[in-house]
């Protein structure tokens, strides 16, 4: 099982809702699922085959995306470059 986690977090300033219908904007609304889904699995007990990686470099080289999640040894990594 892996943890499908490609999608990049939106900007805090942007809005997570719509402010006239109150429907969630895109980069929310795309991401928000995903995050939930990574949760629960480790919340779970199932962490998936994350990619084991000491730091962004290592996490790339090994073909983790910008803002995708990593492991490094037991702490939860965002690779950001």
């Amino acid at each position: 099982m892996t943890i499908p986690f490609s999608a990049v977090q939106p900007l805090p300033d942007l809005p997570m809702v719509h402010p006239k219908d109150g429907t969630p904007t895109l980069p929310w609304a795309q991401y928000l699922p995903q995050l939930q889904q990574v949760v629960a699995q480790l919340a779970a007990g199932q962490p998936g085959a994350l990619v084991n990686a000491a730091n962004d470099a290592a996490a790339a080289r090994a073909g983790v995306a910008v803002g995708a999640v990593y492991r490094n040894g037991s702490q939860l990594m965002v690779r950001v470059s």
